[in-house]
């Protein structure tokens, strides 16, 4: 882990500790913070910043082996802004066998004198903590208590983000993924904006000498900030997954038919919406296929 970093003009030199508490110093041209929500690069940088910003939702995850549901290939998201369920299938291979491997995630409120719990993608829970906030909940052809029981593994952590910083670059140092901009998991784009910081930054550094270096770590931030930052704050709304609402709000007795409630172009709309923030509308898609 990281324990601290200094730099000079020339080059900086990272303090690292092993799990057994033996230290080494390394020296570089340039560091990349990619060390998380609980980012020590991002803590010494801004140290007044404090814990992060909790939803009070909390999420619950397993992935299950089952009988395929509805097509099979099917994304099911069903709730409201308080609690929902949401389920997709993730192995072609169980897929071919006429399984389903499911990845499935429950989110529910947390309780008023719950505290906030570390952020930590390995702390296990049991299905009966949140399963019976999901009585009566109905889908056809998914069994959802079945789906979770089924689960060799059940995780909780809770939902939290952190507001969008003024800068990541100072110097030779500069963060990328969620030590840059933790964000609430909707819309796939915890890894997926990473993901994207590292191609970015990779082209940027690309055919540069150590003497060129804070200025493409500079070009990097430049075009990636502000794009994650509107992606953090599109996620407090609930990105795409505001539809659900729209219909909680309109129709909390249920509905006949999906454009009973909203039009086709409405529900279009507000995907193509959220493409747009994230860069994943057809424009910005085959602009960025053009350029390689």
């Amino acid at each position: 882990r990281l324990v601290r970093f200094e730099q000079d003009a020339d080059a900086v030199r990272a303090r690292l500790e092993s799990k057994d508490g033996v230290g080494t110093t390394h020296r570089a041209d340039v560091m990349l913070a990619a060390d998380g929500i609980h980012s020590a690069a991002r803590r010494q940088l801004y140290p007044d910043e404090g814990v992060p910003r909790w939803s009070r939702l909390v999420l619950y995850r397993g992935v299950t082996r089952s009988a395929p549901f509805l097509s099979g290939r099917t994304m099911v998201q069903m709730g409201n802004r308080a609690q929902k369920f949401v389920c997709y299938p993730i192995s072609r291979a169980a897929y071919d066998e006429g399984a389903s491997l499911t990845n499935w995630i429950a989110c529910v409120q947390a309780g008023e004198r719950e505290a906030l719990k570390p952020e930590d993608w390995n702390r296990r829970a049991e299905a009966e903590a949140f399963l019976p906030r999901y009585a009566g909940w109905r889908f056809p052809g998914l069994e959802l208590a079945d789906l979770v029981r089924g689960a060799d593994d059940i995780f909780e952590f809770p939902m939290v983000d952190r507001d969008p910083l003024p800068r990541w670059t100072h110097g030779r140092v500069t963060l990328l993924g969620d030590a840059a901009h933790p964000m609430y998991p909707i819309g796939s784009n915890g890894a997926t904006q990473a993901i994207l910081d590292a191609r970015v930054l990779a082209d940027q550094l690309a055919g540069t000498d150590a003497a060129g270096a804070p200025d493409a770590l500079l070009r990097y931030e430049a075009d990636r900030l502000p794009k994650t930052a509107q992606i953090v704050l599109a996620n407090r709304g609930h990105g795409p997954d505001y539809v659900m609402q729209v219909f909680e709000e309109r129709a909390p007795d249920g509905f006949a038919h999906v454009h009973d409630v909203a039009s086709q172009q409405e529900l279009e709309d507000i995907a193509a919406g959220y493409k747009k923030i994230v860069g994943l509308d057809i424009e910005t898609v085959n602009a960025k296929m053009r350029g390689v």
